[in-house]
């Protein structure tokens, strides 16, 4: 890291030519926010000499996105201090090279125009926007005027004013406050200049950002695949993620990029794979289009389980071995297996923690194992979650999302059917049939909430053996009546409940022998769910 000040007009000169310019401003950033009122109070503090913040430039080995094609000059991206580059260089009225819209610029050049009072005194000029009463008076002048001009000019403009304002004695007087306004281009603005890597430096934006818009690792990548290759984002990656999402599968873009990382780059830290590793290629291309059929394999199997959607799955970044396990052995791959080492290793909360150093860790074993089941075995190794299931683990909270994920899998794996349109499947709904719309499978309470906290004082209202999956239509309904009574009014066949590993015995749905109805329940899935697990592992 290191430091430096530059004097206002040495900034705009760096903005102001493609070539020559270092500063820069990344893809991931937003676009210029700032309303005309700041920038007028940013021309204000300049000219008092009061602080405005400092810069924070990042200078990486990577080119510029936003460079104009076939320049070669190193440059700093602008990680904190957008806003502020960007009203300056509205005030001198010089376009910055990366703000490629010619029709907006021009639209804020006149917007973002600031003017002085030269009739107020020297030392308590006002600074204003225009209106159309300052547009006719002679006393405001525009700021970005008078920063156009040199020493000759600005005589010339204060013998001008001076003139207009019938009081030629006061040329002096005039010249004085326009220099004065002149002298904004000499104020010295910090800079700091970071040389981290990616990681921190996402996280640095963040920081420093927590109010305003967060940043991913995978932005900054994007941004520096742009610069190698204009128009890959757009054209392949965007729409690949896209129709993940139309898929069900709405992922953090980071996931895609560290799983083509570890698939072409054979790592999972980023800053570990060559600069040359994002340049347009034959060896590029190919290496995309198995990341992509990896994952589009994956995902599609994912269905079957009734993981139509990725909100059910308690974390996103354990599907990056399960996308590179498939890359890596795409013919000997096994889902089922690979499944069951799924399941377990988000039991565990395994890339809860520091999910890079694990990713980086498993990643290594995929990348060194000769056969698949060596791999899965290598895996599940380290993992303390056990593949059976107990009582106990059906008696927890239903707010615990990984065993709430097994409840799930389980009635749809049982092909469960929802309580009032029976002939539905539970299941996310992913298309526009008006029966199935907002099928969106909820987590309903089989005693319900209020029918116990009423008639009963027991500690375990919301364990896992006393919810069913059903979808929020019949979540109403069923909210605030006994079992009895809401299975007989809405006709809900026996095999409905079977479907759920739910007792039959009617005479558990009473209040009062609710500890037993739990029992059965906990019973009941923790059984199958072993059962499902050792099918997997043996498949």
């Amino acid at each position: 890291m290191k430091d430096q000040r530059l004097e206002i007009k040495d900034i705009v000169k760096h903005i102001d030519d493609a070539t020559l310019g270092t500063l820069n401003v990344p893809e991931f950033q937003r676009k210029f926010v700032w309303k005309p009122s700041k920038t007028r109070d940013l021309v204000d503090s300049l000219w008092r000499g009061y602080p405005i913040g400092t810069l924070l430039l990042w200078e990486s080995s990577y080119s510029s996105p936003r460079s104009a094609l076939g320049t070669q000059s190193q440059k700093q991206w602008i990680i904190d201090g957008q806003q502020r580059v960007a009203s300056l260089a509205l005030l001198f009225g010089k376009k910055p090279y990366w703000w490629e819209d010619v029709k907006d610029w021009n639209q804020c050049f006149q917007k973002y125009e600031v003017l002085v009072n030269i009739g107020k005194d020297k030392d308590s000029l006002e600074f204003g926007l225009p209106n159309p009463v300052r547009r006719k008076s002679d006393e405001w002048i525009s700021v970005r005027e008078i920063l156009a001009l040199n020493n000759e000019g600005l005589s010339r403009l204060a013998q001008d004013i001076a003139t207009k304002m019938g009081e030629v004695n006061k040329f002096a007087e005039v010249h004085a406050k326009l220099q004065s306004v002149k002298k904004i281009e000499d104020f010295k603005i910090y800079e700091i200049i970071v040389d981290h890597e990616l990681e921190d430096v996402a996280e640095i934006f963040n920081r420093l950002n927590s109010a305003g818009t967060r940043i991913r690792e995978s932005d900054i990548i994007r941004a520096l695949i742009a610069a190698k290759q204009p128009g890959w984002a757009r054209d392949e990656f965007d729409p690949f993620l896209r129709d993940l999402t139309e898929k069900g599968f709405e992922l953090d873009p980071a996931i895609l990029v560290r799983t083509f990382a570890i698939i072409g780059g054979g790592s999972a830290r980023l800053k570990e794979i060559p600069e040359a590793f994002w340049e347009r290629s034959r060896e590029f291309d190919d290496r995309w289009q198995t990341t992509k059929e990896a994952i589009s394999f994956v995902t599609r199997n994912f269905f079957q389980y009734g993981i139509l959607n990725s909100e059910l799955l308690p974390a996103h970044n354990v599907l990056i071995p399960m996308f590179v396990l498939r890359a890596r052995f795409p013919s000997d791959f096994l889902f089922n297996k690979a499944f069951c080492w799924f399941l377990l290793a988000t039991r565990d909360g395994r890339y809860s923690g520091s999910a890079l150093t694990v990713l980086d860790q498993d990643t290594k074993k995929i990348n060194l194992s000769t056969s698949f089941d060596n791999v899965i075995n290598s895996l599940i190794q380290p993992l303390s979650a056990s593949p059976e299931f107990s009582v106990d683990d059906y008696s927890e909270e239903y707010t615990e999302r990984f065993m709430r994920l097994m409840l799930y899998i389980l009635a749809f794996k049982n092909e469960a059917k929802g309580w009032i349109y029976q002939d539905i499947r539970i299941g996310y709904d992913r298309s526009d049939n008006e029966l199935n719309e907002g099928f969106k499978p909820e987590w309903h309470h089989f005693f319900p909430r209020k029918v116990l906290r009423d008639l009963h004082d027991d500690p375990k209202i919301n364990a896992l053996a006393n919810i069913v999956v059903l979808n929020e239509k019949a979540n109403r309904a069923f909210n605030s009546k006994e079992p009895k009574e809401y299975l007989k009014e809405h006709g809900v066949k026996e095999e409905r409940l079977r479907e759920q590993l739910l007792p039959t015995n009617q005479d558990l749905w009473r209040v009062d022998k609710y500890g037993d109805f739990l029992q059965e329940r906990a019973s009941n899935l923790a059984r199958v769910s072993t059962e499902f697990m050792e099918r997997l592992r043996r498949s």
